[in-house]
């Protein structure tokens, strides 16, 4: 029996749309053994998962392919943590669980550079997929067919939550509303933004972060999908939270705090037991190991 564990992931981070993306510590938890009964077995995911469409399937499938191995018969049981279709990454580590997963049982043929451009391939981007992978805050791209990455790690003066919507929202109905183009002044606030994000979150630059975080390519239009939006992330500023953006493509918040306002997981609790009861306030920090194989 073959354990993977993956964290859940944030990306874009406000300005760095299709660019960011943050490791966090909420996991999905995959397990795996071979048989040789000849049946595929899954577990752990509704009915409908159950089968040879799953996500963790078919990311194992491209590793026995590539490795040239045929498996008689597979168990794959998910231990869900992660909110699906929330924007938390939850089919990344579907892809990331099922690729090291796959690649453990059969003696790791593949390196983690192979398997990253495989689920880089399976995403369509890697800034979700990326995270999952090594851990950490991570910018990343892909240039002539070649994935490239840089890993760094937050700063411990940050703490993160995730306050969560009790309804999903599907990445291909939040890209719909994105423009197909956009204004160079447009594109020209959002680099230096995005630039100072990524370097204020790695050298704990708390007033950096608080203005740096405006971003004109997504989240203008995705935040009109998301109920409560403005009040809430108006709401948490006032609460002394450094920042706020939607995490991936929505429709979770991601609010960045200080450790130095420790008031803030009670008050927010409060006010969304009360203002909007269902919604999840889920405390969070970054986790800088990226996907775990565990034995047994």
């Amino acid at each position: 029996m073959i354990k993977i564990r993956v964290p859940g992931t944030s990306a874009n981070v406000g300005p760095g749309f299709d660019a960011f993306g943050l490791a966090l510590t909420i996991y999905n938890t995959f397990s795996f053994e071979e048989k040789s009964d000849g049946k595929l077995t899954i577990r752990g995911v509704d009915k409908k998962y159950q089968g040879t469409t799953n996500l963790v399937y078919r990311s194992m499938q491209k590793v026995f392919k590539k490795a040239g191995h045929h498996s008689k018969g597979l168990y794959i049981h998910s231990d869900v943590g992660i909110p699906i279709s929330r924007g938390l990454g939850s089919s990344a580590t579907c892809i990331v669980g099922g690729l090291f997963g796959a690649n453990a049982l059969i003696g790791s043929p593949l390196t983690t550079e192979e398997l990253f451009d495989i689920a880089v391939e399976m995403e369509g981007h890697p800034d979700n997929v990326a995270p999952a992978i090594f851990g950490g805050l991570v910018v990343s791209l892909t240039d002539q067919g070649k994935n490239f990455y840089i890993k760094s790690e937050i700063h411990p003066t940050f703490e993160f939550y995730a306050i969560v919507p009790d309804f999903p929202l599907s990445t291909s109905d939040a890209r719909q509303v994105l423009p197909k183009k956009i204004n160079f002044s447009d594109a020209t606030h959002n680099l230096p933004r995005a630039t100072m994000t990524y370097l204020a979150l790695v050298n704990g630059s708390e007033e950096i972060l608080r203005v740096s975080m405006k971003d004109r390519l997504h989240q203008p239009y995705r935040k009109k999908l998301i109920a409560h939006y403005d009040v809430i992330t108006r709401k948490a500023r006032d609460m002394g939270c450094l920042n706020t953006c939607i995490s991936g493509a929505g429709p979770t918040i991601l609010a960045i705090n200080s450790v130095n306002n420790p008031g803030f997981l009670n008050e927010m609790s409060v006010y969304l037991k009360e203002k909007v009861p269902g919604w999840q306030l889920i405390p969070l920090f970054p986790d800088n190991a990226g996907v775990q194989i565990l034995r047994g």
